[in-house]
C-alpha cells in the first residue's frame, strides 16, 4: 500500500524557504533597499512628524515618534506581503513555478516554504527598524516596555504579514501580467496604509464619513493597533479585538492564496 504523504512536507517547505533567502540575498539592489529602508522611513517620515505633533491626548500620551514607528514596521509587513505576490509571476514567466508544480508535493508545501522564507526577510527588516527606532528613542521616547510585549509585538507582526502575503497571493495567481499586478497592487496598498492608523490615530477621522467607517474594516489596522500596544501598553482598539481580527484575517487570506496558487494555470 502506498503511504500517504504528510500535509505539509518539511523537505519541500525547507527548499522554498532556503531559495527564497538565496534568491534574496544574490539581489544586491534588493538587499541595498532593505538596509537603507528603515532609515529612510524613520529619518524622513517618523523624526519630522515627532516634530510637529508633540505627545498629547491625540496619541493616548506616548511621544508622537513612538506612536508612528509601529505604522512603519506595519507597512514594511504589508508592503513585503504584497511583494511576494509578484514573485509568484517572476517564477510563472521563467519556468520556475512549472517545474515544481509538477512534481509530486502538495503546493500548500510550496505555499508555506514561500511564505515563510518572505517572513523571515520581512521580519529580519522589521527587527532592523525597531533597532534604528531604539538607538533614536533614547532622544524621542520611544522604547518597548517589556520582553513580554517584544514576544506579543512579535506575535502581531507575524500574524500581520501572514494576511499580507496571504492577499498578495491570492493576486499574483489571479493577474497574469506583472504590470498589471504591480499596478492594482500599488492602487491598494497605499490607502491601506493611511487609513491604518499608523500614521494619525483612528479618531482623527471622526468627523469624516465613510473614511472613518472603513478605517475598521483595513486589516492593517488592528495589525498596527496590536504592534503599538504591544509595545507601549496603549491600545486604541482592543488587544483582543486585534488579535481575533488579525488572526481570522492571516486564516482566511492564507486559505484563499493557497486555494488561488492551487488552481493557478502554468501553461
Amino acid at each position: 500500500m502506498e503511504q500517504q504523504r504528510p500535509i505539509l512536507e518539511l523537505q519541500p517547505i525547507y527548499s522554498m524557504w532556503k531559495r527564497e533567502l538565496i534568491r534574496f540575498f544574490s539581489m544586491n539592489a534588493r538587499v541595498f533597499s532593505f538596509i537603507v529602508s528603515p532609515f529612510t522611513w524613520l529619518i524622513f517620515l517618523a523624526i519630522p512628524l515627532s516634530k510637529v505633533f508633540p505627545a498629547g491626548e491625540l496619541t493616548s500620551g506616548i511621544p508622537f515618534f513612538a506612536f508612528v514607528v509601529p505604522g512603519i514596521v506595519g507597512m514594511g509587513l504589508l508592503f513585503g506581503g504584497t511583494n511576494s505576490g509578484v514573485t509568484v509571476l517572476w517564477d510563472k514567466e521563467f519556468g520556475f513555478l512549472k517545474e515544481v508544480m509538477v512534481a509530486p508535493v502538495r503546493r500548500i508545501s510550496l505555499i508555506m516554504g514561500r511564505s515563510l522564507g518572505a517572513l523571515t526577510i520581512n521580519l529580519l527588516q522589521a527587527l532592523l527598524t525597531l533597532a534604528v527606532a531604539l538607538i533614536a528613542g533614547i532622544w524621542l521616547g520611544f522604547h518597548i516596555d517589556s520582553f513580554a510585549g517584544f514576544l506579543l509585538g512579535m506575535v502581531f507582526m507575524i500574524l500581520t504579514f501572514f494576511a499580507s502575503v496571504g492577499f498578495g497571493l491570492t493576486l499574483g495567481a489571479l493577474i497574469e501580467e506583472t504590470e498589471g499586478y504591480m499596478t492594482i497592487v500599488r492602487v491598494i496598498e497605499m490607502p491601506l496604509f493611511f487609513l491604518s492608523g499608523g500614521l494619525l490615530p483612528v479618531t482623527v477621522m471622526k468627523g469624516i464619513p465613510v473614511l472613518y467607517q472603513v478605517q475598521f474594516l483595513n486589516p492593517l489596522t488592528y495589525g498596527v493597533d496590536g504592534i503599538r500596544g504591544a509595545f507601549s501598553g496603549v491600545y486604541l482598539i482592543s488587544p483582543w479585538v486585534d488579535l481575533t481580527v488579525v488572526v481570522a484575517c492571516a486564516i482566511v487570506f492564507l486559505s484563499l492564496g493557497t486555494y488561488a496558487f492551487s488552481k493557478m494555470e502554468v501553461g
